[in-house]
């Protein structure tokens, strides 16, 4: 009979996977230090071995020093071993300096017989008693900051997705080790010496070290604003870029130089520390300039941020466009290059959307910023509302940015617009309603005071619907978005509302839509709102009709508002919507208007042809000889046209 073959034990299998594994490894290992000359002049004694004078200088050296980091010392190996819980058999009691105390003088040592014999050696033990300053640990920084600067700057050289975590921890954690104006100096000496030798083209992703570096900084400031260690890191490192960005007259920068630091600004904006107001300075400085490099650097801000700088103000937005396409004009035949980059300038900042790598990358990133911080929210207060103008006047304004928070509570994370004025801002003590005022804004339901002091300002405001209108604008915050869109929602509520119908709330909304253009789809959105809604009543959406039919035949609101309607819905409030809109839009005017705003309702063949059945259905017995002649005549011609 054939002895069975003993199979290797997993353990045996794997002990010889890992020494393979161990050989393949020092030989890689010599033959990237012969490569290299490491250990060229540091033959037998490994104590004393020195790293390369490159690698020191570009901080480079903790690669080739992680065995230090991972191989614990023998006394603090045989603390670890101590079973946890156990006590040793005799326990000394050592003083703050290392030597033998005594238990019944609280610590220290009986030195009554030294004092009384000696008394020039009491005066240096008395000496001893004080705490002893260690000034290498307390301020290390004054005795070595090249080391302080190598620390970060090795820190900033291992800046990836996969380490930031630690990066920002260990970054965070210098400003309790040594003196924060070191480190913080320190930080952003070695952010502008990346910034500075960083060229960046269009051929590699924009701008990826910029991204890494201000979602780094970002983390940090925000780790120590959690820590309440309010240092102003943003506020330190915004004030040296722009001073490097836009030096005096006898400083130059190099155009790669001057793009890789508008780069970083604009992720500090994009990453929600910085607002929008400073990043629109910018590059209006820049395109102001005329030449080509500020073009070039412009045009790169805002491949990288255009798309939230529209979402943030897209009136200077316009402005910038309007500013770039008066510069192409004057350009000649032979300033191609610049025409080009004042087009692409133009480009990014009217797309709504962007497909650029940067953009979906940095959006990427933000996402995870609170993971790398442990769970800490960019709030308001982390961001920091300066402008050009205000770096420019610290002789005359002082550099304010640098006290306390230096935030304004209305600027929002990462979007935000210049200061409020005084006006904008609602007063902390609200103006008390009339009795009649405040009994109509409870039959409307209106609870919260914010709501009540809007609908105040609609019903008592003199002037006519465009006075209204502004007055509802000035009392929101600059740029507050939502608080827009809740007065939209109040008027909209409120000429449901009212009986019988008021024509002067719909004038209101039109006085939004020649104020801007950007409530056109406030309005649409308030619309579909009122068309979901089942539980409205017949004059409420009836209401809601004759609105649609005014801001369409006076405004220009465009008939597709109506997409979202539910023609299978038979209700009568459902009907009475569309009946009102159509026959407020037949309602006086030239036919050929009525005819033309009908006729955008052909964009969509569906609701082109659910409309012209609803006209003939619903308006074949309409009591109104001219109203029914006018909207069964629409009707003809609607069905003329989708056979043409």
């Amino acid at each position: 009979m054939k002895p069975k073959k003993k199979c290797a034990s997993y353990n045996d299998i794997r002990k010889t996977i890992l020494l393979e594994d161990n050989e393949k490894e020092d030989k890689l290992i010599r033959r990237l230090e012969k490569r290299l000359k490491i250990n060229k002049h540091t033959k037998g004694c490994t104590s004393n071995k020195k790293h390369p004078l490159w690698l020191r200088q570009y901080g480079l050296d903790y690669i080739l020093d992680f065995e230090k980091e991972i191989c614990l010392p023998k006394h603090e190996s045989s603390k670890r071993l101590k079973p946890v819980g156990v006590l040793s058999g005799k326990k000394t009691i050592v003083d703050l300096y290392g030597q033998g105390a005594s238990e019944t003088s609280n610590g220290r040592i009986n030195t009554t017989c030294l004092t009384t014999d000696h008394p020039a050696l009491a005066n240096s033990v008395n000496e001893s008693d004080k705490p002893m300053q260690n000034t290498d640990a307390n301020n290390p920084s004054e005795k070595n900051p090249v080391g302080l600067h190598r620390t970060v700057r090795s820190w900033l050289n291992r800046l990836s997705e996969e380490h930031m975590a630690r990066v920002i921890s260990a970054l965070a954690d210098l400003f309790g080790e040594y003196p924060r104006a070191s480190v913080r100096s320190a930080i952003i000496e070695e952010v502008c010496t990346l910034l500075e030798s960083t060229v960046v083209h269009s051929r590699s992703s924009t701008g990826w070290l910029q991204q890494d570096l201000a979602v780094c900084i970002a983390c940090v400031h925000a780790t120590l604003h959690a820590k309440l260690q309010h240092d102003n890191l943003i506020g330190y490192a915004t004030e040296t870029l722009v001073e490097k960005m836009f030096p005096s007259e006898d400083v130059s920068i190099s155009a790669a130089a001057k793009t890789s630091v508008g780069l970083f600004i604009s992720y500090l904006f994009r990453f929600g520390v910085l607002s929008s107001s400073l990043i629109f300075d910018i590059i209006n400085e820049l395109i102001q300039g005329g030449t080509l490099p500020s073009a070039k650097a412009a045009h790169f801000m805002c491949a990288a941020v255009g798309v939230n700088l529209r979402k943030s103000n897209a009136m200077r937005c316009q402005d910038l466009i309007d500013l770039s396409t008066k510069l192409m004009t004057s350009c000649s035949k032979e300033q191609v290059d610049l025409t080009c980059e004042l087009e692409g300038i133009v480009q990014r900042l009217s797309e709504k959307y962007s497909k650029e790598e940067c953009v979906a990358r940095a959006l990427h990133l933000k996402k995870l910023m609170r993971s790398w911080t442990k769970g800490i929210t960019m709030s308001k207060d982390l961001c920091l509302s300066v402008g050009l103008s205000d770096l420019r006047s610290t002789n005359s304004k002082g550099r304010w940015w640098l006290v306390g928070s230096a935030t304004q509570q209305s600027a929002s994370v990462g979007p935000s617009t210049t200061p409020p004025k005084a006006q904008d801002v609602p007063s902390p003590n609200p103006v008390r309603l009339a009795p009649e005022i405040e009994q109509a804004a409870n039959v409307l339901g209106l609870r919260t005071q914010t709501r009540r002091q809007l609908f105040n300002i609609l019903v008592s405001t003199s002037g006519g619907p465009d006075a209204t209108a502004s007055a509802l604008l000035r009392a929101c915050p600059s740029g507050n978005v939502s608080r827009e869109r809740e007065v939209i929602q109040i008027v909209t509520h409120c000429l449901m509302s009212e009986e019988p119908f008021n024509r002067f709330y719909p004038r209101v909304l039109g006085g939004f839509l020649n104020t801007h253009r950007r409530f056109l789809m406030m309005i649409k959105c308030a619309i579909w709102d009122v068309l979901k809604k089942t539980d409205l009543s017949i004059n409420a959406k009836a209401h809601a009709g004759r609105a649609v039919g005014i801001l369409a035949s006076v405004y220009d609101l465009p008939l597709t508002v109506l997409k979202n309607f539910n023609f299978a819905d038979a209700s009568e409030a459902n009907t009475s919507f569309l009946r009102s809109v159509f026959i407020e839009l037949c309602t006086g005017g030239e036919y050929q208007k009525m005819l033309s705003k009908v006729m955008q309702l052909s964009c969509y063949t569906r609701l082109s042809r659910n409309c012209r059945i609803f006209l003939r259905k619903h308006f074949a017995t309409e009591t109104d000889e001219n109203v029914r002649t006018i909207v069964l005549r629409l009707a003809n011609d609607m069905r003329e046209n989708e056979f043409t």
